[in-house]
């Protein structure tokens, strides 16, 4: 178990008088964050591990880097090794979840890297139980064991087939907590509960919510460079043979008809809606959600 704690580097940057105004201008990129925001308990840990790791100041340092360097608090050695070690080995991975020992350890394996690490780590691999699935987080190898050191994760439960894990080899992708932030920012109408079960309740619901994803792909074109015709992206859904692996359909998006991966993976709920709500070759000509509501008598 580590005994550094990464709560002593914030402390120190406010006692130094931290500039957060700018750090999170860079961060949240021209979003605006506020108190009480939805996700906000996500959300600030991760812009907290992006000041401590990846926030450069004017001489180009971090502040883990920093804080290792003066020792504010006058830690033994043996804790401010710790520090150094984490600073040397530290990497923000997207990690797949393959082994768990209760209470022990968890078994993960590195998606951009193809690299495995068996991570000491009490009360997620207690928390997992049987599921598997992918996240985001800090690793660091600390007096020979590796360790999460970043916030907690965003589970995604998607497994990869081998066809996928070898189309992220190929793109090599660095990641850092702003990738993760993409799965907690609140999109355009989420700030409101999720009404998805309205457009099948409602009499023309189904289409409403069709015309409206045509509209979300207009201006995601502007936003996005996709040359692709919303036609082409609907008749793309509606010709899948998917079998098991849904995240499929998302590496096809990128290497198939040349959406960008950003785009992919920062409009996750887009993808989600047009896979739902569109009709599917597979399924007698239905989309998923008339299945559903068929299936719930809605």
């Amino acid at each position: 178990m580590l005994n550094f704690k990464l709560g002593k580097i914030l402390a120190y940057a406010v006692r130094s008088g931290a500039n957060f105004e700018k750090a999170s201008r860079e961060f949240f990129a021209g979003l605006n964050p506020y108190p009480g925001m939805p996700n906000e308990k996500e959300i600030s840990p991760l812009f907290n591990e992006w000041f401590i790791f990846d926030y450069r100041l004017p001489s180009g340092i971090t502040w883990a880097m920093d804080y290792y360097a003066r020792n504010p608090d006058q830690l033994p050695a043996l804790i401010l090794d710790e520090l150094k070690q984490i600073i040397e080995t530290q990497v923000y991975d997207f990690v797949e979840v393959e082994k768990v020992n209760p209470g022990k350890w968890v078994e993960v394996y590195s998606l951009p890297t193809g690299k495995r690490y068996r991570v000491t780590e009490i009360m997620l691999s207690l928390g997992l139980g049987e599921r598997r699935g992918c996240f985001f987080n800090r690793l660091a190898k600390v007096n020979g064991q590796y360790y999460f050191v970043g916030s907690d994760p965003a589970f995604l439960p998607v497994t990869y087939t081998e066809r996928s894990k070898k189309f992220f080899l190929k793109q090599r992708s660095a990641f850092s907590p702003k990738d993760a932030l993409a799965f907690w920012l609140p999109k355009e109408g989420m700030e409101k509960p999720d009404n998805d079960l309205g457009y099948l309740q409602q009499k023309g619901g189904l289409l409403k919510k069709r015309r409206e994803l045509a509209l979300k792909f207009k201006s995601l074109r502007k936003k996005y460079p996709v040359k692709l015709s919303f036609r082409a992206l609907v008749d793309f859904v509606y010709q899948e043979k998917y079998k098991d692996h849904f995240a499929d359909f998302h590496i096809d998006l990128i290497s198939k008809l040349g959406i960008p991966e950003e785009m992919v993976f920062t409009e996750v709920k887009f993808f989600q809606d047009l896979w739902n709500f569109f009709p599917h070759k597979v399924l007698g000509g239905r989309s998923p959600a008339e299945r559903f509501k068929e299936a719930r008598g809605i």
